[in-house]
């Protein structure tokens, strides 16, 4: 996978000569043997790690986890080909500021799908897995989906992700036309639970759906 293979390791010790093999290990917790076989190409780079990796090596691990096609020197070198996008956690209340990475929780996505869906920048998209079926067929528990925290509008309506104060859920939000102040309708696809109006300024919305993981 281009960004975090063998080749791209390589080249990070070649432009950083202070660094060495044993403190790399080091940081992640590894035996030499194991960054030997990564730089081999015989171990896979995991996630977590190359998240690790960038920080050992001084580079960017949030909110610029975006790819740099076509920039020259050290970017370039760099190999920045995915995002790195962070989850939001049931019942999380620093999802907007970022906070530290969660290195097991990321996600890492090639740039290229991402650009052709979405202009948002990598810092303002969420991962989040629903935690309940009140959107199903739609959502379904455990799924994954993306959140886009730049979108807190619900025109047109959509999909959100929602906070009633103690934890989220995905919620199908619209806005109650001519409503003064502005009014938002919540409901679920399911109609498990009665649908409700409450003013824009308490509906509590997070950012709007984007995409789910869906396997075959």
């Amino acid at each position: 996978m281009a960004g975090m293979d063998a080749g791209w390791l390589k080249e990070q010790f070649r432009i950083n000569p202070e660094r060495t093999r044993a403190e790399l290990a080091s940081a992640l917790g590894l035996g030499a043997s194991a960054v030997s076989k990564m730089l081999a190409g015989t171990r896979q780079i995991k996630a977590a790690e190359y998240i690790r990796m960038r920080r050992f090596l001084g580079l960017p691990v949030d909110g610029e986890r975006a790819a740099r096609r076509g920039v020259t020197g050290r970017n370039k070198a760099e190999g920045l080909s995915h995002y790195v996008l962070d989850p939001i956690r049931a019942g999380a209340r620093n999802f907007r500021d970022g906070g530290s990475a969660d290195d097991e929780g990321a996600w890492m996505i090639p740039a290229g799908i991402l650009k052709g869906h979405t202009r948002t920048p990598p810092d303002k998209i969420r991962t989040f897995a629903v935690t309940d079926n009140a959107m199903a067929p739609d959502f379904s528990a455990g799924e994954r989906v993306l959140v886009d925290l730049s979108d807190t509008q619900p025109s047109p309506p959509g999909t959100f992700l929602v906070s009633d104060g103690l934890t989220q859920m995905l919620r199908h939000c619209e806005y109650v036309a001519h409503s003064k102040p502005p009014s938002v309708t919540i409901s679920t696809v399911s109609g498990r639970s009665k649908s409700y109006t409450v003013s824009l300024a308490k509906a509590g919305i997070i950012g709007r759906v984007i995409a789910r993981l869906e396997w075959l």
